[in-house]
């Protein structure tokens, strides 16, 4: 199965980079407008690079669209004959119908990885309406060799995608914004502050993922330091948090309205 990837930016990079580990290189397509970064990706992993978009699609069984919502368009106006390929999207917020006005009844499937996938995490999973369920399997087969396979429903991938896709980042600034607070607050050492957070971070991760929620009332003793301040961040939970919220589903919804 010859693999092809159009759009080389973060998402298409990482998928090649960790792909290539259980695929041969030769059965890789890659193409970019960016003639600089896929060069560097070709001599790097040694794959192939295609020299237009539609050079990709009828050297590849399978196609990976790694492109922005907003550049959709004009790479879907140059697929040809996408008859008997396996298209895969990566771009958030645009539905599957997007796909069909401009391909026809393709097969394909909607994607939702993160960059946490250049270490493992989940990967949400679409199918579309016309996607056999071999070429489900087989893409399956594929993608779980760097993630786990999350199958969610259309309705449900945007609030799912802030969840797995968007929370690296929201946690991480969240994080950067505590502990800068606690730097300029105490002068402490901020390359420290770092590895401490991280080493409570991933025994978290496994407390929460055995226990849930019920780590806080755990770590919170009555009327103690840290009640404070959990109390202090529930104030937030229906003005902060769902702003955050309310935030990220609106621009999913102009995203899809507007390149949809």
């Amino acid at each position: 199965m010859k693999l092809g990837f159009i759009g080389l930016g973060n998402i298409g990079t990482m998928l090649i980079e960790r792909l290539v580990s259980f695929v041969s290189p030769t059965g890789f397509f890659a193409y970019d407008i960016n003639s600089k970064k896929i060069t560097e990706l070709k001599n790097k992993l040694k794959i192939n690079v295609s020299e237009t978009i539609q050079d990709l699609v009828q050297q590849c069984d399978v196609v990976f669209l790694c492109i922005r919502p907003q550049n959709l368009d004009e790479v879907l106006e140059k697929v040809v004959s996408p008859k008997g390929k396996i298209f895969i999207t990566t771009a958030a917020a645009i539905t599957q119908d997007t796909y069909y006005k401009k391909l026809g009844q393709v097969e394909l499937i909607r994607i939702i990885p993160s960059m946490i996938n250049k270490i493992g995490g989940p990967i949400l999973f679409m199918r579309g309406k016309y996607v056999s369920d071999d070429s489900v399997q087989k893409i399956k087969e594929i993608l779980k060799k760097i993630g786990n396979i999350f199958e969610v429903k259309e309705s449900d991938i945007d609030a799912y995608t802030h969840l797995t896709s968007c929370s690296p980042a929201i946690i991480a600034e969240f994080l950067r914004l505590y502990i800068s607070s606690l730097v300029k607050e105490k002068e402490i050492d901020e390359d420290v502050a770092i590895r401490l957070i991280s080493d409570v971070l991933k025994i978290t991760t496994q407390l929460f993922t055995a226990e849930g929620f019920k780590i806080i009332p755990q770590v919170c003793t009555k009327d103690g330091i840290t009640e404070v301040v959990v109390k202090k961040m529930q104030e937030y939970e229906k003005t902060f948090f769902k702003e955050i919220t309310s935030t990220l589903l609106k621009r999913m919804e102009e995203v899809r309205k507007n390149y949809g």
